[in-house]
């Protein structure tokens, strides 16, 4: 009888254990979390962004996580991005004076959220959809349609 109630309290424990790392984020919360990392993004690509503002957007980023944009090169690991962000702010290459994006609508689901955001680049206004994924409140995936 004890082993059977030790077993049972163990299953319990563990059972609860990956309840809780399971979170599910509520719609206001993933459209808060696309906002948060939106706002993030646009900050490093601004004139004068420092590597404090680069990792300030990859703490956002789960350790797993992967940007795909197969119109663009494919996928990039947290680390490869991290890396060429900070080749690409070196260089100079960041030098917007307003923001990249900005969100147009956000259809949220379950730990994910599909997101149009709009550019204006050298006066082209251009509409992109980006899927975020999420897991509890880091993005994990990034997927950009469109080219």
């Amino acid at each position: 009888m004890t082993k059977l109630c030790l077993a049972g309290f163990c299953f319990l424990f563990i059972a609860n254990a990956g309840a809780a790392q399971l979170k599910v984020l509520s719609a206001e919360e993933l459209k808060a979390k696309v906002v948060e990392i939106t706002t993030a993004q646009n900050q490093v690509m601004l004139k004068g962004s420092a590597q404090a503002d680069v990792d300030k957007l990859f703490a956002l980023y789960s350790d797993d996580f992967v940007y795909r944009h197969d119109a663009y090169g494919g996928n990039y690991s947290k680390e490869q991005l991290y890396a060429n962000t900070l080749r690409l702010l070196a260089m100079g290459k960041y030098d917007k004076t307003g923001p990249r994006y900005r969100i147009l609508s956000q259809i949220p689901g379950y730990n994910a959220v599909a997101v149009e955001r709009q550019e204006v680049h050298k006066g082209v206004v251009k509409n992109h959809l980006a899927v975020f994924e999420f897991r509890q409140d880091k993005v994990t995936t990034i997927i950009e349609y469109w080219k």
